[in-house]
């Protein structure tokens, strides 16, 4: 073990252009391959980003008017809540397309918990007494933009967009679930549709969603309660929608890992064939085949690992100050619950392709014949 590891000291010594550029190289692929999984879960997991920068609501409690919703803020494994807001049921008209549509009442600007996030226009402006926000999806509905205005059928009554937000709550779906508006309380107290509170509660654990709605219908009262919605409920009907686009990234991922391995296979196989002269001395002075491939293995291994390192470290520390969708990308992906495993898993896997096809071609050094040469001439 001692020569080899003196063999390899005097290696790297000698041909330290070759062993940067190995190290360079593992480095690129590892921080292309991370980069290309921060992209992957923005792309394919847009309602995860939203939750996450949003830090939504875990569940969301519909109840009657009269009822004392701010009680649930003191049920154990709340760690925050938003609201409650006042409600009211309503239809709007834009271009000739109608919408139910459920009214929250919002004063002042966005809470920490749960809070929409302003795709385009503005936020609700107490200048603008009958502006109102839509939900993104609400919006694509009815074919409405900021500065757009809304009619409120049977009535005379008239809203102005003033922005588009998203939201982690279950979108608008005709016919099936109204869309969401948030609007000045002046504006809710005005519509003569049915009216109630919504309260949104985060948890400090989300596998607790269950529980704390039953207990939360519990205080409440059975009868209280209207409607619950979850963000398991949410996140399911979001993604179902993208997993094609999911499935079909993940196989571009695959194939760019099979391409950066086998890049990676013919440099080190091309460095190996010039290394042939070495090789067949070092046969001649007792090294046996074992001895050699040990030796390319453990040296490029040791490249990889240093390169995957620091990859990963540069895209941990500096990815999100990247300009531009790829910094949000990776300022996203940073806060999602795969980004740990995805964060050492990746450079594992680049790590363990590169080590086996440095296997393959440090196997075919072993087979080389000591001193060739002598041979040839004989």
């Amino acid at each position: 073990m001692r020569a080899t590891l003196r063999w390899a000291h005097a290696d790297l010594r000698t041909h330290r252009g070759e062993a940067l550029f190995i190290v360079l190289a593992t480095a690129g692929i590892v921080a292309s391959l991370l980069l290309a999984a921060a992209l992957f879960g923005y792309a394919t997991n847009p309602w995860q980003r939203v939750f996450t920068q949003s830090r939504g609501a875990h569940v969301w409690i519909h109840t009657g008017a009269s009822t004392d919703a701010a009680r649930l803020a003191r049920l154990g494994g709340v760690e925050s809540v938003s609201g409650p807001y006042r409600t009211a049921s309503a239809s709007v008209e834009s271009q000739g397309a109608r919408a139910s549509v459920e009214l929250r009442g919002v004063s002042g600007g966005p809470s920490t918990t749960g809070r929409p996030l302003l795709a385009s226009g503005r936020w609700l402006d107490p200048a603008t007494p009958d502006g109102v926000v839509l939900e993104r999806g609400l919006a694509r509905a009815l074919w409405a933009e900021p500065g757009d205005t809304l009619t409120l059928p049977g009535t005379a009554r008239t809203v102005t967009v003033l922005g588009t937000a998203e939201s982690a709550e279950p979108g608008y779906s005709a016919g099936e679930r109204p869309g969401l508006v948030w609007a000045p309380p002046s504006v809710v107290q005005r519509t003569e549709g049915r009216s109630g509170q919504v309260v949104g509660l985060r948890l400090a654990d989300p596998d607790d969603t269950d529980y704390v709605v039953q207990r939360a219908v519990t205080t409440l009262g059975a009868g209280a309660v209207t409607q619950v919605s979850h963000w398991q409920q949410a996140r399911a009907e979001a993604q179902g929608g993208n997993r094609l686009l999911g499935q079909v990234l993940g196989l571009f991922g695959l194939g760019a890992l099979l391409a950066a391995a086998l890049a990676v296979y013919g440099a080190i196989d091309t460095r190996i064939r010039g290394h042939l002269r070495d090789i067949s001395v070092l046969k001649a002075i007792g090294f046996t085949p074992g001895q050699v491939v040990r030796s390319f293995l453990v040296q490029h291994l040791a490249y990889a690992l240093l390169g995957a390192s620091v990859a990963t470290a540069l895209i941990q520390i500096l990815g999100s100050r990247v300009p531009g969708r790829l910094g949000d990308a990776v300022g996203v992906w940073q806060g999602l619950p795969g980004h740990t495993a995805a964060l050492f898993g990746v450079p594992a896997a680049a790590v363990l392709f590169i080590g086996a096809m440095t296997g393959l071609a440090a196997w075919r050094a072993g087979r080389v014949p000591s001193v060739p040469v002598l041979r040839a001439a004989a």
